[in-house]
């Protein structure tokens, strides 16, 4: 397996974790990656502390040595890390929640928060829950499972509906309410045995722009936490793991400081008691399960317990720690599950003749011997239908990894990375977590150092085009899969898109804001410009969305469909379209037309830049004899969509002229929007191949008025072409909080020309430096941050209400 890249922590000294040497870390289903160090890096800071209790503070302040600090980063841009929060207590759980929006911690104390990002920006954190078991330490943590989840198999890769290929997980959820609907919250194990559970309220989503009116902290954040008891009786538990089972419930596995040769196997039931419509309250059932009893441990000690699901069995992994420093042992469990007769004697006067119970009990299936101690143990994240698809990566002391087949333990890849020496300062590996494809292996050291490795679940052909169509249905992020076939990207369009054009058009529909997002991720590395189809995407929805029937008793088509019937005509002249429509079916407000001013106005600069750009494009496309996989002038579905909106303008530039696009003309008679819906209409008929007359009136766009440039977003990161080119070379090395130069998009006419900010969203100019916007870690998007005092009519706030997340599906940036 290759090694990707290693970020060097500067701000970090030799004394920066531990005294235990534990540097905990958490990969979300957004591919940001959370770890904690003992020492406060110098981060810049854009937000206090919001604890109730002066626990956490925010990273304004100084804590001491001892002081517990949280941070997070995206993988694509692993040297930009931001502070999360600090605490004065030891941090002993890290856990991101399933679909990455809330990063739970849990303290030495009994202490537990969880964070979110304020704004959905990444260097914006606020405690949100927090809750408190007096006198605990938590060891173990686990966010609710919502019942719905995907199986990956990867023989159905030839099939081509998603609904064959990606079958839906048989799965209940770990709480559910009124209606069978599942219930947010977590469930919690301390070192003595005491289980808490915490269910958090249903928020209101807080408008997008809201600014400093925060909606999402609630006026009181804690929680109270329900206790029960895992066992009969207490104990001091040492190692531990959880996970979540088909059933609903959550499967515990433990082993106490003082039995060494038994892990006890719990099974953790939760549900709402009480009458429907009065209070309800939350009770916890704890039932024992078959233990596994172990043999002679002849000296060794147990260092790491992992239960997991393996192709529907489940399965535990154990750990053992070598006397001697003699390296490690891993074993791998399973439980089975058989039938056994009930004996004659102990049947029932009406027991049928064959009756039998179902008795369960673990069996060793494979075992293998670890040349280190062991430092992580990390399991395939993927839910796959096939054992041989899940892989076991050992992360050792000794700075390697060893990859190992699950059921039989046998090793696939051994990867050494730095050894241990003096010169490196004893620096060891302590933690490690996959990215939600499985694609990547993040490690961290003992000086919270970050190295990523490629980790490639399937080496079949076909595998990268299998896991980008899994999270389209998923909704998972797709960095780590992009990042692995930066090489194979333009192949991966064409069949992607392939693929999405042949499933039903339901599924397109369902599915379609998830596959821009990951289309526009895959042109951005071969620098082609996507973003224009999803905006226009978008303000085509907000445009028709404003458009109400004249007639409400009227059971025939709407006005958008009655226009784009009226546009499969081909008719040349707008005007001749607008005769044919009735004009009291685009009857809008005029002071909604004219808080929309600024959309319409990009509308037609897309139109300007696309028609003016076309003879150029088709002149490269002829000396290089290949086409880019894709160029917005040649899909035939925005050429449709700019069409309607040209009418839609038109008729809306009658009610108010104040909402129509303007320019800097050379002569006062030229009708702009006429021109755009001719040249957009005879490039409808065939925009594969445009004709000479119509190139040449592109050709004269520009001396007819002064076309608008459009603003280019170059941030660095490694998805990029810069990255791809960086990722090819070999393995990279970066510093932390310092931007690598060989990522850098230096372009002079960036430099020369980009002196306003202007925001993609709003389409305004901001200024050369605005006070506070927000713009996107992976993309560069800018986005203004107070939308509230722009967004005065209920169009213009539905617009900025889509933009919660980014387009590209990262995550925002405050920037003062």
């Amino acid at each position: 397996m290759t090694i990707l890249y290693k970020v060097e922590g500067k701000e970090f000294s030799k004394d920066s974790v531990f005294p235990q040497k534990v540097v905990l870390c958490s990969v979300s289903a957004r591919n940001i990656v959370a770890f904690s160090a003992l020492q406060s890096a110098i981060v810049p800071s854009s937000h206090a502390g919001d604890a109730a209790d002066g626990s956490s503070t925010g990273p304004n302040l100084s804590l001491g040595a001892n002081s517990s600090h949280v941070y997070v980063c995206d993988i694509v841009t692993p040297w930009e890390y931001y502070k999360v929060c600090s605490s004065k207590s030891r941090l002993s759980v890290l856990q991101w929640s399933p679909n990455g929006e809330q990063l739970l911690l849990g303290y030495v104390g009994g202490r537990v928060e969880i964070w979110h990002p304020r704004n959905q920006s990444i260097n914006l954190w606020s405690l949100q829950f927090f809750a408190s078991v007096p006198s605990e330490d938590i060891v173990q943590a686990q966010f609710f499972h919502n019942g719905k989840g995907v199986i990956f198999n990867p023989q159905k890769k030839e099939h081509t509906y998603y609904a064959e290929k990606f079958e839906r997980l048989e799965q209940r959820p770990t709480l559910a309410g009124f209606g069978g609907v599942a219930s947010e919250g977590c469930v919690l194990l301390t070192s003595s045995g005491l289980l808490a559970a915490i269910t958090m309220p249903q928020l209101q989503k807080a408008f997008v722009g809201g600014g400093n009116n925060e909606g999402a902290c609630h006026e009181n954040p804690e929680l109270t936490p329900t206790l029960h008891s895992i066992g009969i009786s207490r104990s001091f538990i040492e190692h531990c793991s959880m996970t979540l089972s088909p059933s609903g419930t959550v499967s515990v596995a433990f082993c106490c400081g003082w039995q060494q040769q038994l892990v006890q196997c719990f099974r953790i039931s939760l549900s709402l008691e009480g009458e429907l419509g009065l209070e309800q309250h939350l009770a916890i059932k704890s039932e024992s399960q078959a233990s596994i009893f172990l043999g002679p441990l002849d000296g060794r000690r147990i260092s790491h317990i992992r239960w997991t699901r393996v192709a529907n069995e489940d399965v535990i992994f154990i750990a053992y720690a070598c006397p001697d420093g003699a390296g490690s042992q891993l074993e791998q469990w399973t439980l089975t599950r058989r039938h056994q007769a009930v004996h004659a004697l102990l049947q029932g006067s009406n027991a049928k003749p064959n009756e039998f119970v179902q008795s369960e009990n673990w069996e060793q299936v494979a075992k293998a011997h670890l040349s280190a101690s062991l430092a992580d143990l990390c399991v395939t994240r993927l839910s796959v239908s096939a054992p041989e698809c899940c892989q076991v990566y050992a992360i050792l002391q000794d700075n390697s990894v060893q990859v190992l087949e699950a059921n039989s333990l046998k090793q696939l890849n051994h990867t050494q990375f730095e050894k241990v020496s003096d010169a490196s300062g004893g620096v060891r590996f302590v933690s490690g977590d996959l990215t939600p494809t499985s694609q990547m292996l993040m490690i961290f050291d003992t000086h919270a150092q970050l190295h990523a490795m490629q980790a490639p679940l399937l080496k079949q052909s076909g595998s990268g085009l299998l896991l980008l169509e899994y999270c389209i249905v998923t909704g998972c992020d797709a960095s780590d899969v992009l990042l692995l076939n930066l090489g194979n990207l333009e192949a991966l369009v064409e069949k992607l898109t392939d693929n999405f054009t042949r499933q039903p058009s339901y599924v397109r529909h369902y599915y379609y804001a998830n596959f821009l997002a990951l289309k526009s991720n895959l042109c951005r590395v071969q620098q082609q410009e996507f973003d224009n189809l999803i905006i226009l995407h978008a303000i085509s929805t907000t445009f028709k969305s404003l458009l109400r029937p004249s007639d409400l008793g009227c059971q025939d088509k709407g006005p958008a469909d009655n226009l784009a019937m009226k546009l499969a005509e081909s008719i040349p002249d707008v005007d001749t379209v607008m005769l044919n429509l009735d004009a009291k079916d685009f009857t809008v407000e005029p002071v909604m037309l004219q808080s929309l001013q600024q959309l319409i106005q990009w509308v037609t600069d897309l139109a300007l830049n696309m028609l003016h750009r076309l003879p150029e494009e088709v002149m490269k496309s002829k000396l290089s004899g290949k086409r880019p996989s894709y160029d917005i002038s040649r899909d035939i579905v925005a050429i449709g969509s700019l069409r309607e909106l040209l009418v839609m303008i038109r008729i809306w530039g009658l009610l108010n002229t104040q909402c129509l696009p303007v320019y800097t003309k050379t002569m006062d008679n030229i009708d702009v929007l006429v021109i755009l819906f001719r040249l957009l209409t005879r490039l409808a008929q065939n925009p594969a191949e445009p004709d000479e007359l119509l190139l040449d009136e592109c050709s004269l766009l520009s001396k007819q008025l002064l076309i608008p440039q459009p603003t280019k977003f170059s941030p660095t990161t490694l998805l990029s072409a810069q990255g791809f080119a960086a990722v090819k070379s070999g393995q990279l090395q970066f510093t932390s909080l310092v931007e690598p130069l060989c990522l850098q998009d230096m372009e002079t006419e960036d430099v020369v020309f980009a002196r306003s900010v202007k925001d993609g969203v709003s389409n305004l100019q901001l200024g050369a430096r605005p006070s506070t916007i927000r713009r996107c870690a992976r993309c560069g998007f800018v986005f203004v941050n107070n939308a509230s005092k722009v967004a005065k009519t209920s169009a213009l706030k539905a617009w900025f209400s889509k933009w919660l997340h980014c387009h590209c599906g990262g995550f925002w940036k405050q920037i003062h």
